[in-house]
C-alpha cells in the first residue's frame, strides 16, 4: 500500500477513521510507526502517533499516502494546511484518499492544488468490525498505481471493495452509507412490536439483535438465493409470516424504502454543490 519509506497521513481520527487505521494494523498490512493520525481530539490508536495539526507533521512526500477522514464542513479548514505539506514537497505529486461525503474528487483537488492526486472513497459503518462495504473512484488525474493502492487500503474495512464511476457515488452513499441505518430502524421497530406482545425491554432487545444477526448471516451464506426467496421460504400460505408482510405491503414499506434511497441520493448530491 505505502511505497518504501512512506507514511500514511490520517487526517481525521474519528470512528472511520479509527476503522480503517485499526483494519490495516489487524490485517498486518502497515505498521504502527509509519502511521501519523493528525486530529487534535481524538485518542490515537496503539502505537500510531497522533499530532494535532499537519504543521507536525512536516513536508509530504510522493511515497506518503493522505487518509482525508474529516467531516466535509471540516475540511476548508485543513485544506490550506494539507496544500502547503503538499505544495513544500520536491516530488511530482502525492496520493489522497478522501471519504468524505459529497465532495467530489475535483474538488478536493482544486483545493489541494492539482499535485494532488485524489482517489474518493466512501466505507459504511460496519467498518468498524471489519465487515464494511466500500466503495471508491478514482479522480482525474489518479493513475491505475493511486488505484491500487488505495484499494489494497480500503481493504482494511470489510469483503466487499468495488470500483465505481465516481458519478455514482452518491447512489452508493444511499444505499451502503445509509443503509445501516434502515437496518437500525428496523431492530428500533422490532424492538417496540416485541414489547408490545408482552416481552420486558432487555428480551426484546436480545431477540431482535439475535434475530437480525441471524437473518443476515444466512443472507450472506445463500448467496445464489434472492432476498425474495428466502422470505418466501419463510412465508407460508396463511401463516402468521404472510400476516405480517401483508401489512407491510400495504402500508408502503417497501415503496418508502426506496424512496428513501433516492431521497439520500439526492441529498447527497446537493451537498457536493455547497
Amino acid at each position: 500500500m505505502l511505497e518504501p519509506g512512506g507514511r500514511l497521513i490520517v487526517v481525521g481520527l474519528g470512528n472511520m477513521g479509527k476503522a480503517i487505521v485499526t483494519g490495516l494494523l489487524r490485517a498486518g498490512l502497515i505498521d504502527a510507526g509509519v502511521v501519523i493520525a493528525v486530529d487534535p481530539h481524538a485518542p490515537a490508536v496503539a502505537g500510531v502517533r497522533r499530532v494535532c495539526d499537519l504543521s507536525e507533521v512536516g513536508p509530504l512526500r510522493g511515497t506518503d499516502a493522505v487518509l482525508l477522514a474529516v467531516k466535509p464542513q471540516v475540511f476548508p479548514a485543513v485544506s490550506s494546511a494539507l496544500a502547503k505539506a503538499i505544495g513544500a514537497a520536491d516530488d511530482p505529486g502525492l496520493l489522497v484518499v478522501s471519504i468524505m461525503a459529497g465532495l467530489t474528487s475535483s474538488s478536493i483537488a482544486a483545493a489541494l492544488g492539482q499535485r494532488a492526486r485524489v482517489v474518493r472513497a466512501m466505507p459504511n459503518t460496519p467498518a468498524q468490525v471489519g465487515l464494511g462495504a466500500t466503495a471508491f473512484a478514482p479522480g482525474p488525474g489518479a493513475t491505475e498505481a493511486d488505484a491500487a493502492r488505495a484499494e489494497q487500503l480500503l481493504r482494511a474495512t470489510g469483503p466487499l471493495v468495488v470500483r465505481i464511476d465516481e458519478s455514482l457515488m452518491d447512489a452508493f452513499t444511499a444505499v451502503a452509507g445509509s443503509g445501516p441505518a434502515h437496518l437500525f430502524y428496523l431492530a428500533e421497530a422490532m424492538t417496540a412490536g416485541a414489547i408490545a406482545v408482552g416481552f420486558d425491554a432487555k428480551t426484546a432487545d436480545r431477540i431482535v439483535r439475535q434475530t437480525l444477526a441471524g437473518s443476515t448471516a444466512l443472507l450472506s451464506a445463500e448467496s445464489a438465493v434472492s432476498p425474495a426467496e428466502l422470505r418466501a421460504r419463510v412465508t407460508s400460505k396463511r401463516g402468521t409470516t404472510e400476516a405480517a408482510v401483508t401489512l407491510l405491503e400495504k402500508a408502503g414499506v417497501r415503496d418508502s424504502t426506496a424512496a428513501a434511497i433516492i431521497a439520500s441520493r439526492d441529498r447527497g448530491r446537493e451537498l457536493g454543490k455547497g
